[in-house]
């Protein structure tokens, strides 16, 4: 894995085949930016057993090395409300803002009707 890419990347991932091998990447990513935060609620999905692969020996021991890292790295216990920031909506807006860049909503409509939909306010009953 490439310490320096971007977490936009590991997120978009995640969101579209969700793991723990993925997020253990994602939780690597944002510990080496210093984003201790998202990391740790990343880092919480696997611990708790929320993602496929979390109970896997090989998983459980990067998380427990992961975690020890970010507790070297932050001093005190990590609050989930800081100062009236709520981290974890703050996180999610930031998947579905990645998920929008990389993946525009689509219309599930063909392009012949998305052609005549705009007419269809002008059509008389």
């Amino acid at each position: 894995m490439e310490e320096n890419a971007s977490p936009n990347l590991f997120i978009t991932y995640q969101m579209i085949d969700p793991d723990a091998n993925k997020a253990l990447n994602l939780c690597h990513c944002l510990i080496k930016l210093a984003r201790y935060q998202e990391s740790h609620l990343v880092l919480q999905d696997v611990l708790q057993y929320n993602l496929p692969g979390s109970d896997d020996p090989k998983s459980r021991n990067r998380a427990e090395e992961l975690s020890s890292e970010l507790e070297s790295m932050q001093p005190g216990p990590l609050p989930s409300n800081l100062l009236g920031l709520n981290w974890e909506d703050d996180f999610v807006e930031a998947l579905e803002r990645a998920l929008n860049e990389l993946a525009p909503a689509r219309s599930r409509r063909l392009p012949s009707f998305e052609e005549i939909s705009q007419f269809r306010d002008q059509l008389a009953c």
